[in-house]
C-alpha cells in the first residue's frame, strides 16, 4: 500500500511567500509555488493540510532563484508561531514560557502530523528540540535554518524580541553552516546534532506572559480547527488533495503523485489495492464539492459545473445524477 506523506497545515509557510515576493518579485513567487507542486492558483484555505515536502520544495526553489545556499537564514527573523493560527494562539497564551513550551510539545501533531518536539531540561538550561519529518531533498537545509525562527519566537513572546538562546543546534552536519549562523545571527551554533534545537536558560522558563490574550484558546479549540488532522487512508487522503485543486485545471494523476512524493505507478497500485481508480476518486471529490456548493445556493448550476471542471452543465448534471441519484 502506498504510504501517506508527512503533512503540515498551510500556515507553516508563514510569511515566507511575502519574503520571497519582496526579495524577488511576484513572478518569482509564482514560479516557486509551481516548482513546489502547488496549484497555479492555490485554493488551499487556512487550516488545511498539505504534504510537508511542498514546503521543502518551495524553500529550495526560492533558494535557487536567490542564488543563496543558506536562504533559510533570510526567514529566521520573519517566521513565527504567531502565523500558525489557533495553534500559535494556544501556545502563546500560556501563563509562562515553560508552560508555552509544554503546550507546543503537546499539540505539535495537530500542526504537523509526524513532526516531533521535546523538552530536555538540564541543571542550568533547557533544550527545545524539533524534528521535521520530511528531510528528503536539498530543500531541507533551508527548512532547518528557517525553523529557528518559529522556535525562537516562543521565548521572544515572553522575554522580548531581543531575546537570544544560549545556543542553537542543527542536524545538517556542515561546519560551514554553523560558522555562517554564528556570523549572521551572533549565536553559538552546532551543526552536527540529531535535531534542530534552541537552548533556553532555566531562569527564563518562569517568565510570565505580560500580554493579555484577546481570547482564551483551549487545546480543544486547536483540535476543532484542524479537524484532528488529514485523512489517514490513501483514498480519502487523495480526495482531500483533489478538493484543494478543484477549479485550477491541475487535477492529474501525475500532479497528485508529485504532491505525495511517489510515482504514478505506485499510486495506481495503491488505488487497485483499495478497489478503486484515480478517476473514481476524482468523481467522488467533485460530487462531494458539488453537494457543498449546492447547499450554499449562491452559485448557478453552470457556475458549479465550471468550478468542478465539467465541460458543460448537462455533462455535470448527468454525472451528478449517475453518482448520487
Amino acid at each position: 500500500m502506498t504510504s501517506l506523506p508527512s503533512t503540515t497545515v498551510i500556515e507553516a509557510l508563514g510569511s515566507a511567500p511575502a519574503v520571497v515576493s519582496e526579495l524577488m518579485g511576484n513572478r518569482a513567487l509564482e514560479r516557486c509555488f509551481q516548482a513546489a507542486g502547488f496549484p497555479d492558483d492555490p485554493l488551499i484555505d487556512a487550516g488545511q493540510f498539505i504534504p510537508q515536502i511542498l514546503i521543502s520544495r518551495f524553500f529550495d526553489a526560492a533558494a535557487r532563484k536567490a542564488g543563496d545556499n543558506l536562504f533559510g537564514l533570510h526567514l529566521v527573523h520573519h517566521l513565527s508561531v504567531v502565523d500558525y493560527g489557533v495553534w500559535g494562539e494556544y501556545v502563546l497564551e500560556a501563563a509562562n514560557l515553560g508552560a508555552a513550551m509544554r503546550r507546543a510539545v503537546d499539540v505539535i501533531h495537530l500542526h504537523a502530523d509526524k513532526d516531533q518536539l521535546r523538552i530536555r531540561k538540564g541543571s542550568t538550561s533547557t533544550h527545545l528540540d524539533y524534528s521535521f519529518a520530511e528531510k528528503r531533498g536539498s530543500g531541507y537545509r533551508h527548512v532547518a535554518l528557517a525553523a529557528l525562527g518559529p522556535l525562537m519566537s516562543i521565548p521572544r513572546h515572553f522575554c522580548g524580541q531581543n531575546w537570544q538562546p544560549m545556543s542553537v543546534s542543527l542536524d545538517l552536519n556542515d561546519k560551514r553552516v554553523a560558522n555562517e549562523i554564528e556570523a549572521r545571527l551572533n549565536l553559538k551554533t552546532k551543526s552536527d546534532r540529531g535535531c534542530i534545537s534552541i537552548e533556553v536558560p532555566n531562569a527564563d522558563l518562569l517568565t510570565v506572559n505580560k500580554g493579555v490574550p484577546e481570547r482564551h484558546t483551549t487545546r480543544e479549540d486547536v483540535e476543532r480547527a484542524w479537524l484532528g488532522g488529514p485523512p489517514q487512508e490513501l483514498v480519502p487522503f487523495v480526495e482531500y488533495l483533489i478538493l484543494q485543486r478543484l477549479g485550477t485545471g491541475t487535477i492529474h494523476l501525475d500532479n497528485i503523485a508529485f504532491d505525495m512524493a511517489t510515482s504514478r505507478r505506485s499510486l495506481q497500485r495503491g488505488f487497485e489495492q483499495s478497489g478503486t481508480d484515480f478517476r473514481s476518486v476524482v468523481v467522488a471529490a467533485q460530487m462531494r464539492r458539488a453537494q457543498e456548493l449546492l447547499r450554499r445556493r449562491k452559485e448557478t448550476v453552470s457556475e458549479i459545473a465550471m468550478q468542478l471542471e465539467y465541460s458543460t452543465k448537462s455533462h455535470f448534471a448527468r454525472a451528478f445524477k449517475k453518482k448520487l441519484g
